[in-house]
């Protein structure tokens, strides 16, 4: 049994898979979820203990990893009623590996900072499968000394993570990542919809493409779903949206244009506001099939 002692809060998609993962490798793990409907999965496994709130979660563990769908979430389980501050000291580390605004995450790591405790974040990619099997791509952020202690957590469940400098890069790169992943949820949808109009057989294009310049992860992953109409969620659209809609937020603040990004938000919003915000992001592709009635 790893004798580190693990705080998870935010048992989604992602987060389940995580912690499966972190339990495979014998890692106790306290989990809360706002949710308690999503604790049920993990009820019967011998290492994990469940807790009624974030402040209990700080309580009995120093390392307190959160896996959160958008940043108010974050700052409710961190500094709100029952939060993690409330027993927050100078051992506590706080591990984020949610999507959350670079700006924000500086000021919560700055407020962080006055009870002694330490903030890095840490946002992820890869999805659910890939973190049960421990190969996420991991974009590091905040004090260097700080990552090393959390580093075997970190090696626990990617292939790889890059430390990227202070607070808030880690968030910053990871919308980096999502700029170049969401705009390919729909130039894909596209190149799907072109290939069914002409009666090719779309399912033979990833690996025709393969060893060309658009053989890709996404290629391999999201096309055969797209042509094959598999909408179950590795990731909804509305959590897509709100990463777009950071994407916006921060490249206003920098006056950065970004048209591919706005236009794939459009989209999305359009397919958020028909009521299917909870399909997988590769129901975008409804918007480009004249027999959808959205």
């Amino acid at each position: 049994m790893n004798n580190l002692g693990l705080g998870f809060i935010g048992v989604g998609l992602m987060g389940l898979s995580l912690v499966r993962r972190l339990c495979y490798l014998d890692y106790k793990i306290g989990a809360y979820d706002k949710n308690f409907e999503k604790l049920e999965p993990l009820k019967k496994i011998s290492n994990i203990k469940l807790n009624q709130n974030a402040s209990e979660i700080s309580k009995n563990n120093d390392i307190i990893i959160l896996c959160l769908d958008k940043t108010e979430s974050v700052k409710e389980v961190v500094f709100g009623k029952d939060g993690i501050v409330n027993n927050a000291n100078n051992n506590t580390i706080i591990l984020d590996l949610s999507t959350t605004l670079a700006n924000e995450t500086i000021e919560f790591a700055n407020q962080l900072k006055k009870t002694g405790a330490s903030w890095i974040d840490a946002p992820v990619s890869g999805g659910p499968d890939k973190a049960l099997e421990g190969n996420l791509a991991i974009m590091v952020g905040g004090d260097e000394k700080v990552v090393e202690t959390v580093k075997p957590i970190l090696e626990a469940i990617s292939s790889k993570f890059t430390y990227f400098g202070e607070s808030g890069s880690g968030q910053i790169a990871k919308m980096i990542n999502q700029i170049i992943v969401l705009n390919n949820y729909a130039i894909l949808a596209e190149a799907a919809s072109f290939a069914q109009a002409w009666n090719i057989d779309a399912n033979k294009i990833p690996e025709a493409l393969s060893d060309g310049h658009a053989g890709s992860n996404l290629l391999n992953d999201l096309f055969p779903r797209i042509v094959n109409r598999d909408f179950v969620p590795k990731g909804y659209a509305s959590q897509i949206l709100k990463d777009l809609q950071m994407v916006s937020k921060l490249a206003n603040a920098k006056n950065t244009p970004t048209p591919m990004s706005s236009l794939t938000k459009q989209l999305f919003t359009i397919l958020v506001n028909s009521s299917q915000e909870k399909l997988d992001g590769t129901s975008i592709v409804k918007l480009f099939d004249s027999k959808e009635n959205i």
